[in-house]
């Protein structure tokens, strides 16, 4: 092996004429000439190792602060004091308050925009009146007395709810109208997510693309606006014959194997809300009807099961729905 300097090995050390001239002649191509940086030395492993803990530690600090921003907006959006009022704009440039107990009455032409605390807004059409009855955290209530309203909520399920006579109308997180009459009638539109209708012991729920008529005493099954007209029919009548007896008489079996005829796949919600609210009618032809609209299979057990009023097999049907009633944040699209 030659021990003599090599200016290959040592750069420092001169080359011969040869070289030299190489040298001159490759040096407008260098990285030096054209302006390019050396590349960075290799780090040591161990380097490397801090470097990626601390990428690590940056990231895990960044969401936990967004998780607590996110919180604390979160917690002051749903915050409202005990009997605050809420703000009422006619129009952009003048507003008022309402407390509750105050009455609002709007006149023929007249539209209202309600701040409800900072949860949502309700539009008032002409000619309704409403009075608010209580406001603070987790619970907002008004009386419709007539008229209609439309209502966009971003809450737990719950917290906003509207007074009908013997019944409440219950968000579930979402958007809805409601159209009411002096005597006590009308009905619910539901534009997105799910609402709930109360009344007695009795609670039925309504989802998006669905409405349900209901009277001062009672609520019909939810049907859908574009449903035909003889389904929906069908469907009322067997709602009045049901109310005057829950027994299946031959006139209930009758209309409930005409409205399994009329009923198409997209129809399946309303037998599911009919056959949960009354279970016996699993004995009539609306059991397998909805077993295949619900795309489940249907079996004697499972008829027996359902007839008992057995909440495992009739949730059942309700786990097949792409959208559960109680997840307001997944139903609600522009909460923020």
């Amino acid at each position: 092996m030659n021990d003599l300097p090599d200016p290959l090995w040592n750069p420092q050390q001169p080359g011969d004429d040869e070289l030299q001239h190489l040298q001159n002649l490759l040096a407008p191509y260098s990285a030096r000439a054209r302006g390019l940086n050396a590349p960075p030395p290799l780090a040591h492993p161990g380097t490397q190792r801090r470097r990626r803990w601390q990428r690590l530690l940056v990231a895990s600090a960044s969401v936990l602060i967004a998780g607590v921003a996110f919180a604390g907006y979160l917690g002051w959006r749903l915050d409202w004091r005990e009997g605050q009022a809420w703000t009422v704009r006619a129009d952009a440039a003048e507003s008022t308050r309402i407390a509750p107990g105050q009455w609002l009455h709007t006149d023929s032409g007249q539209l209202l925009d309600i701040e409800v605390a900072r949860i949502g807004r309700l539009a008032v059409s002409p000619d309704s009146s409403l009075r608010l009855l209580e406001t603070r955290r987790g619970h907002h209530r008004l009386a419709l007395e007539h008229g209609h309203l439309r209502a966009r909520i971003w809450a737990p399920p719950g917290w906003f709810g509207i007074s009908s006579g013997e019944a409440e109308l219950m968000d579930l997180g979402c958007d809805f109208d409601i159209w009411k009459q002096s005597d006590g009638s009308g009905r619910v539109l539901v534009r997105s997510g799910w609402v709930a209708y109360e009344i007695g012991a009795e609670e039925i729920l309504v989802p998006a693309g669905y409405q349900m008529r209901f009277e001062a005493d009672h609520a019909y099954t939810p049907l859908r606006p574009e449903a035909d007209r003889e389904f929906q029919s069908t469907m009322i009548a067997l709602d009045l014959a049901l109310r005057e007896s829950a027994a299946i008489s031959a006139k209930v079996e009758r209309t409930a194997a005409k409205l399994a005829e009329l009923g198409d796949e997209r129809d399946g919600f309303s037998l599911l809300s009919l056959l949960t609210r009354y279970p016996a009618l699993a004995r009539t032809a609306l059991y397998p009807r909805l077993m295949q609209s619900q795309q489940l299979v249907a079996s004697e057990a499972h008829r027996r099961a359902w007839i008992a009023g057995d909440l495992a097999a009739i949730n059942q049907g309700w786990s097949t729905l792409p959208r559960q009633p109680k997840a307001w944040w997944w139903n609600w699209a522009d909460g923020y």
